[in-house]
C-alpha cells in the first residue's frame, strides 16, 4: 500500500517522516521504501492480509492517530439528491456472493481531465489518471479501502441491475478489451441483456466511462471474498478492487464511499444526483464480542499495563466497551477489525500500541503448561513411534498431477477436485491419498543415495463426498492420514501397522464376531484381503476397526505396490505402503502404556506345537492364549508354520508358538510353568480346535 503523506495529512497531523515510518513499522506496518514526487512524499507500507482496513489512507491515518495520540479527521460525505426514480431497479439473485448492492444515478456530468491535485495524488500512489469520473472512484477506494465502479448509464440495457451467477461459458469483454469465458462459480453484474462487470474484479468495456458519457451509475457493494478470489485467479485478472474484496473491506464504508464518490463527481464533473441510493440486500457484518481479563496482558507480556491504559488503547482503536468489572472487560470489535476475535488478539493490540520496546527482554515470564488436545497427543505418539522404527518424516504437496488419478484412493472413488488455475505447474488436483506422493519421494531419496528411503507423513487429504452429503456434513471430507512407505514385503508392512496400532492400544481381534475372547477390550482391528489396482493382488489387506456395539469401518490399507505404480513413481525397488486413517481414533485409543519395573526373577521359555485347520489365523491362536489371563505371561511369538498333508492331514498346519513366562514376585517352578502351559493348550483346544502335536 503506497501512502501519500500530503494526502494522509488531511486526516491526521503527521510527525516527521522517519518517526512516522519507524512507529508504523513497530506496530505492524512494515516500511518498504520512501520516494519524493513533486512536492509530495510517497511511503510504501507492507499491509498483511489480516489488516484490509489499512488498504486505504483513512485506515493508515487511524493507526497514526492512535500511535501518536492525535485527533482523526474523517470527511463527512453528504449529498443532496432529487426525487426517487421508480423506473430503475436493483435485484440480487445470488445473495451468498453479494449480500448488499447499492447504486446511485448522476445525470448531466461533463467527463474530462481531472484537476491537478487529483492527478498528482493518484500519481503519488502509482495510479494513472483516466478521467475525472474514473479518477474519483479510484481516489475514494484508495481513501477508505472500499472499491467502487462507475457505469455509463445510457449504455446499460434496460433500467435494471441484476447481480447473479454467470452462466457456464458466458462471454465477457473487460475494460482491458480482452474476452473471457465465465463459469457458473463466478458472480457478475448484469443489465437486462448481458454481464457488464465481473463482481468485485473488473468492469466491462461496453459500459466504461468515456468522453461521450453524460449519465453515470455509481456502484458500491459488498461481495463475498471467496467468489472474487476464485474468479480473479481463474481468469488471471487481478485488480486493486479484487485485492481488497478478497480481504474483506469495512462493511460500514460501503455507504460512505458511495456518498463520497457522488459528492466529488458533482464537484469535479457537475451533474445532478437524481435519486437516493437504490439498494438491494443487507450489509453483512460479523463483529466479535471479546472478553479480556485485565491480568492476562501482564501474564502474556511480562509487563504491567494498567486497566485504565488498556481501556484507552482499545477505545482509541475503535473497540466499544460492553461490560466492565474489576478484573475483566468485554469489548465489541469495530466493523473494520474482523481479524480480532479472541482475547489474545486484544492483548496483541495493547502490546503493539503501547510499544513492543516497552516489553523488557530480561524479565522471566511464568510458564503455563499447554494442554494438548486428544488428536495432538495421538499424532505426537504416532510420530514418535514412526521415528523410533527408523522412518524419516516427509512433507509432500497437497496438489498432484493428473497422472496420480490412476492411483485409486482407499477413501473414495469420486474423482479428485481440480484447482483452477493450478497452484503448482503440472499439479492441479487435490490429493485423495498420500501413497503415490510418498512413493515418489522414496524413489527420489533412493536415487540420491539413501540406503533405505523409509518415509512417513501425517497430513490431510481431500475427498469429495459421493452424492449429496448428509445434513450438517460438509461436501468435502478431509481425513487425517498416517502414511508409510518402506522396502520389504506385505508382512513387514503389516508388522509396522500392528506396532503403531499397538502403541495406540488397539490390538488385533481374532475375528470380528468373537470379541469376547479379549476380556476387557472394547476396540480391535481385523485384517481382510483388499483389492486395488495400485497394489499387488494377494499381497494387500484392509484394516477394519471394530468397537463393541458399532458397525465396523475401514481405517487403513497395507499392500505391496504393483509394478505399474512403481514405474509411474520412478521407484525401482520393491516397496510396501501403509496408510492409516487417524481421525476418529483419538477418542478411542490409549496413548500412555503401563510402565512396569523389570522383573528381577528369571524367565521360563516354552514352545507349543499346535495342529490347527488351515483357516485358523495366528490372531485367533494368540487371542486364545491371552484369554487365560495368565499374570506370568510375558510374551507370545509365532515361531514357524509347517505343512505336511501326509503327517498332519489334509487342510491342516502345524503352528509353533513360543511362550515366555516370568513372575514379578517369585521364581517360577517347573510345575507352575507346566500348569500355565496346560491351561493355554486347553484354551486353544476350546477356541480354535487345536491339538497338541507330540
Amino acid at each position: 500500500m503506497i501512502v501519500s503523506l500530503d494526502w494522509l495529512a488531511e486526516y491526521v497531523d503527521l510527525p516527521e517522516v522517519d518517526a512516522l515510518t519507524e512507529r508504523l513499522l513497530l506496530s505492524g506496518l512494515n516500511h518498504e521504501s520512501t520516494k519524493m514526487l513533486h512536492e509530495d512524499t510517497a511511503v510504501d507500507l507492507e499491509v498483511t492480509s489480516n489488516r484490509p482496513d489499512c488498504l486505504g489512507h483513512i485506515g493508515v491515518a487511524r493507526e497514526v492517530s492512535v500511535l501518536f495520540q492525535r485527533p482523526l479527521k474523517i470527511p463527512v460525505a453528504s449529498i443532496t439528491s432529487g426525487e426517487a426514480s421508480q423506473s430503475f431497479s436493483v435485484a440480487i439473485e445470488s445473495k451468498d456472493m453479494c449480500p448488499f448492492y447499492s447504486a446511485r444515478l448522476i445525470r448531466g456530468v461533463a467527463v474530462g481531465p481531472s484537476p491537478d491535485w487529483l492527478v498528482h495524488r493518484l500519481e503519488a500512489v502509482g495510479v494513472a489518471s483516466v478521467n475525472n469520473v474514473v479518477d474519483v472512484t479510484n481516489y475514494v477506494m484508495l481513501e477508505c479501502g472500499q472499491p467502487l465502479h462507475a457505469f455509463d448509464l445510457n449504455r446499460l440495457n434496460g433500467e435494471k441491475i441484476i447481480v447473479r451467477r454467470a452462466t457456464e461459458g458466458e462471454s465477457f469483454v473487460a475494460i482491458n478489451h480482452k474476452e473471457y469465458k465465465l463459469t457458473a462459480e463466478m458472480c457478475v453484474i448484469s443489465d437486462a441483456k448481458q454481464p457488464v462487470a465481473i463482481a468485485g474484479v473488473m468492469g466491462g468495456a461496453e459500459t466504461e466511462i468515456s468522453l461521450e458519457t453524460t449519465d453515470v451509475l455509481i456502484e458500491s457493494a459488498q461481495f463475498a471474498p471467496l467468489p472474487v478470489r476464485s474468479a480473479a485467479r481463474a481468469l488471471v485478472l487481478g485488480s486493486p478492487s479484487s485485492y481488497r474484496f478478497e480481504r474483506g473491506p469495512d462493511p460500514a464504508a460501503v455507504e460512505w464511499a458511495s456518498c463520497r464518490a457522488v459528492e466529488l463527481i458533482l464537484d469535479l464533473a457537475g451533474g445532478t444526483c437524481i435519486a437516493p441510493a437504490i439498494k438491494a440486500g443487507s450489509l453483512s457484518s460479523s463483529q466479535a464480542t471479546i472478553d479480556l481479563r485485565i491480568h492476562r496482558v501482564e501474564q502474556v507480556l511480562g509487563v504491567s499495563i494498567s486497566g485504565q491504559r488498556q481501556r484507552e488503547i482499545l477505545q482509541s482503536l475503535g473497540f466499544v466497551e460492553q461490560e466492565s468489572a474489576s478484573d475483566a472487560t468485554r469489548w465489541l470489535a469495530p466493523t473494520w477489525r474482523r481479524d480480532c476475535t479472541r482475547e489474545i488478539d486484544l492483548v496483541e493490540e495493547v502490546a503493539r500500541i503501547e510499544g513492543y520496546d516497552c516489553v523488557p527482554e530480561d524479565i522471566p515470564i511464568s510458564a503455563v503448561p499447554v494442554q494438548r488436545s486428544p488428536r495432538e497427543r495421538m499424532v505426537r505418539v504416532v510420530s514418535e513411534s514412526c521415528v523410533a522404527a527408523g522412518f524419516c518424516e516427509a512433507m509432500t504437496r497437497s496438489v498432484v498431477g493428473d497422472r496420480f488419478e490412476e492411483f485409486s484412493s482407499p477413501w473414495g472413488d469420486v474423482p479428485a477436485m481440480v484447482c483452477r488455475p493450478p497452484l503448482v505447474q503440472g499439479a492441479d488436483r487435490l490429493r485423495r491419498t498420500l501413497l503415490p506422493s510418498l512413493l515418489e519421494a522414496r524413489a527420489s531419496s533412493l536415487s540420491s543415495g539413501s540406503s533405505h528411503g523409509d518415509l512417513y507423513e501425517i497430513a490431510h487429504v481431500y475427498v469429495r463426498r459421493d452424492g449429496e452429503s448428509s445434513e450438517g456434513a460438509p461436501p468435502i471430507e478431509e481425513p487425517l492420514l498416517l502414511t508409510l512407505v518402506t522396502g520389504g514385503d506385505f508382512f513387514q508392512g503389516k508388522g509396522f501397522a500392528a506396532a503403531i496400532l499397538d502403541r495406540l492400544g488397539i490390538y488385533e481381534w481374532s475375528a470380528e464376531e468373537s470379541p469376547k475372547a479379549h476380556a476387557g477390550v472394547e476396540y480391535g482391528v481385523t485384517y481382510r484381503p483388499f483389492e486395488s489396482a495400485a497394489m499387488t493382488a494377494g499381497r494387500s489387506a484392509e484394516i477394519l476397526f471394530h468397537a463393541l456395539g458399532e458397525k465396523s469401518r475401514r481405517i487403513g490399507v497395507i499392500g505391496e505396490f504393483s509394478e505399474d505404480v512403481m514405474k509411474m513413481c520412478g521407484c525401482d525397488r520393491n516397496s510396501v505402503g501403509i496408510e492409516l486413517r487417524l481421525d476418529g481414533l483419538e477418542f478411542t485409543t490409549k496413548y500412555e502404556p503401563k510402565l512396569l519395573a523389570p522383573s528381577s526373577f528369571p524367565s521360563i521359555d516354552r514352545d507349543m506345537n499346535l495342529v490347527v485347520d488351515e483357516a485358523i489365523s495366528w490372531a485367533s491362536i494368540r487371542a486364545a492364549i491371552e484369554s487365560t489371563q495368565c499374570d506370568a505371561l510375558e510374551s507370545v511369538r509365532l515361531g514357524e508354520i509347517w505343512r505336511d498333508a501326509d503327517r498332519l492331514g489334509e487342510g491342516k498346519k502345524s503352528v509353533v508358538v513360543s511362550i515366555r513366562l516370568r513372575s514379578s514376585k517369585e521364581t517360577l517352578s517347573a510345575e507352575q510353568a507346566n500348569s500355565f502351559v496346560e491351561a493355554m493348550v486347553r484354551s486353544c483346544q476350546d477356541h480354535v480346535g487345536a491339538a497338541l502335536r507330540g
